[in-house]
């Protein structure tokens, strides 16, 4: 057996209490730092009492209410589709900072292959804590297969991957067929689309010429 150089042990020593300082350091650090940022817009709001508003990269305080210029949310639903939130702005009141009232908001939905869409709203609410968009006023879809819809009024909750609307909602198609609903549900992760009190009303293809054939009928249900 052999004995450790006592240069190596010593080396290691103080290698090892580095470390440990380093973690005592961050279980410090993290936890303050969490603090201030959640705090911040309440020190900036006592700040303000005494001097004039300031506005840092687009954040600003109006009053009680917090204002963040292009806010952005990314995120990948259940099938893998990226999802985007882009605001012209949103506020938040002081008090209540885990909603806020979204301005000119698009969402962009991107498969990673051949199918996009796009969702605007001219104002929506955003629920951080539970990732629901709930918006009163019409909202405009469209997408790369065509088809453009106009909801009046929508609810987007991520974590369950459900698009809905009261209705009425519309939707128009490269073919000039058109379909209106009183009310949709839409699942995200299924790719299921489930309409009521539905109207359809569609054009004819052109007739190909080809020979019919008669027992076709006989296979549907």
């Amino acid at each position: 057996m052999s004995v450790a150089d006592p240069g190596i042990r010593l080396a290691q020593y103080r290698k090892l209490t580095r470390h440990n300082r380093w973690i005592g350091f961050l279980r410090v650090v993290v936890p303050v730092l969490g603090v201030l940022a959640l705090f911040y817009p309440l020190f900036q709001f006592s700040f303000a009492m005494v001097v004039p508003p300031i506005e840092i990269d687009g954040v600003r305080l109006q009053s009680d209410t917090l204002v963040v210029d292009g806010p952005r949310f990314e995120g990948r639903t259940a099938t893998g589709t990226v999802y985007r939130m882009v605001a012209a702005r949103s506020e938040s009141a002081v008090g209540n900072l885990d909603i806020s009232d979204l301005y000119d908001l698009r969402i962009d939905l991107d498969d990673g292959a051949d199918y996009r869409a796009q969702v605007a709203f001219s104002t929506a609410q955003w629920t951080m804590s539970a990732e629901h968009l709930t918006s009163n006023e019409d909202v405009f879809v469209s997408d790369t297969t065509g088809a453009r819809g106009v909801l009046a009024g929508a609810q987007v909750d991520w974590p369950a991957q459900i698009i809905s609307s009261d209705g009425p909602v519309r939707f128009s198609f490269d073919d000039e067929s058109t379909l209106d609903a009183q009310t949709m549900v839409h699942d995200i992760a299924k790719a299921h689309w489930l309409f009521t009190g539905v109207s359809l009303d569609m054009m004819p293809a052109p007739d190909a010429g080809q020979d019919r054939d008669p027992h076709v009928l006989e296979n549907i249900q």
